[in-house]
């Protein structure tokens, strides 16, 4: 300012070529800061850039790996449904083999009833197994109200009678192709003849001094 309106000394000078090159070092020292944060700026972007495409492909991998835990998912509850199926069956077959089984052995054990009877028919005894009391009895009641007359069944036919039917009736059997039919040979008595039935019973009998035997028929 000395210069434009009055004399300069040379301090006057010195000093403002100071302040001059203080304003260029602190000129430098801006731009240097300002290149600073430029540079900053870029790796800041570089980084940011480097994280996006990390993201990215993390995102990427947690994607495909939810669709494969899915996929997985959706084959562990098929394979689950499908165990389930299976035992099920299994089960159901278990339960078929349990049936049949006792149907075999029921099976079994009627065709070794039959085979009882059959062998007490042949020898012409009536089983109790074939023809039960009950059912023998509306047999003979049936009988009795179609018999001729002056004719009667030996014992009358009472429940508590039948009984005695298994040993007097005889039996006899014929068969064809399809069927196999028994015949009941049941006594009669006429109206004027009477039976009384006794139970013979064996008396002891003396075989030595100190042994007495009963012989059962």
């Amino acid at each position: 300012m000395k210069a434009l309106f009055g004399t300069a000394v040379d301090s006057d000078i010195i000093s403002l070529y100071n302040n001059f090159h203080e304003l260029q070092l602190r000129q430098q020292d801006i731009v240097h800061s300002v290149a600073n944060q430029l540079t900053y700026k870029n790796k800041l972007d570089t980084i940011n850039s480097v994280n996006a495409n990390a993201v990215g492909n993390l995102s990427g991998i947690i994607r495909d790996d939810m669709i494969k835990s899915h996929d997985k998912f959706r084959e562990i509850t098929r394979d689950i449904l499908w165990l389930n199926m299976t035992i099920c069956g299994q089960s159901a077959l278990f339960m078929t083999i349990r049936h049949l089984e006792l149907a075999v052995l029921q099976l079994t054990q009627q065709l070794d009833e039959l085979m009882d009877a059959i062998q007490s028919i042949i020898v012409g005894k009536l089983p109790v197994n074939l023809i039960n009391p009950t059912t023998l009895h509306n047999i003979l009641k049936n009988v009795s109200l179609h018999l001729p007359e002056n004719y009667e069944i030996i014992a009358r036919a009472r429940l508590e009678n039948i009984h005695l039917y298994y040993d007097f009736i005889t039996v006899a059997a014929m068969e064809d192709a399809h069927h196999i039919k028994i015949i009941l040979n049941v006594p009669l008595k006429t109206a004027n003849h009477h039976f009384m039935l006794y139970k013979i019973i064996a008396l002891p009998t003396r075989i030595s001094n100190d042994t007495i035997v009963q012989y059962l028929t």
